[in-house]
């Protein structure tokens, strides 16, 4: 059985995806139930450059999301069971989200100006990133985190982070060269984040905040790698990313 899939129209083109769900930042998954069986999620990946486009904006986001319940995780558990094979799994965690923002961010800057930021811009004039509640708790954790371990063994995870965040910015170097974000031409860039802000960011991605049971959650997790994976094997960004992805997969 298929997830149900959210398909709504942006101007051209159609956003084809089952709808990922996911429990709150800090929520447990819950256990699966008598009979449970593994649910099917079916993500075709599109020929055409734009939607193709399109499609790696919203499948490489998925794919941060559910890096950013793992990272959450890790760091925690970390925090509490400072553990050198911990720290590089948390440190995995930082290169995967980097491949998360490549492949995302892969887009021309043409198609992101023409297409890509007007469908956030028609959604809410100040979209922003920074309404990701996923992302949230996770520099706090991370700062956490390198205090329990000290700089010596926590090096691998600040390496990972450090270059997660240069991999950040060489995608909004790319994309938004010179322009401001779209939350300071807004004017609401010093307000605080709101609770229906975090939400219209989930509902712009196709995420849907419910009690989830593991099998359902891990099949949906490796149908997204999986797509990831696939695409980047047929279309590759580098060498890196790929094989950064299969380490990161052969470590959940």
């Amino acid at each position: 059985m298929s997830a149900p899939a959210c398909l709504p129209a942006w101007g051209h083109t159609w956003v084809d995806l089952p709808v990922l769900r996911l429990p709150m930042p800090g929520a447990e998954l819950i256990p699966c139930a008598d009979g449970c069986f593994r649910t099917r999620f079916a993500i075709h990946t599109p020929d055409d450059p734009v939607e193709l486009a399109v499609h790696r904006w919203f499948l490489g986001h998925h794919g941060a999301f559910l890096v950013w319940k793992f990272l959450a995780d890790s760091l925690d558990r970390l925090i509490h069971e400072p553990d050198s094979q911990l720290v590089r799994r948390a440190a995995l965690g930082y290169d995967a989200y980097s491949v998360m923002l490549a492949y995302s961010g892969s887009c021309s800057r043409e198609v992101y100006e023409d297409v890509i930021r007007p469908m956030m811009m028609a959604f809410d004039p100040a979209f922003s990133g920074r309404w990701a509640r996923d992302y949230e708790p996770l520099p706090a954790l991370l700062r956490r985190a390198r205090a329990a371990l000290g700089p010596v063994a926590a090096e691998p995870l600040s390496v990972a982070s450090k270059a997660n965040l240069v991999a950040h910015m060489e995608v909004m170097r790319k994309l938004v060269p010179d322009g401001p974000s779209l939350l300071r031409e807004s004017g609401r860039a010093r307000m605080e984040t709101t609770d229906a802000e975090r939400a219209r960011f989930d509902e712009f991605f196709l995420v849907s905040r419910e009690n989830v049971c593991v099998s359902r959650y891990h099949a949906h997790r490796a149908a997204v790698l999986s797509a990831i994976g696939h695409d980047l094997a047929k279309h590759p960004l580098s060498p890196a990313c790929g094989e950064t992805l299969r380490t990161f997969t052969t470590h959940l």
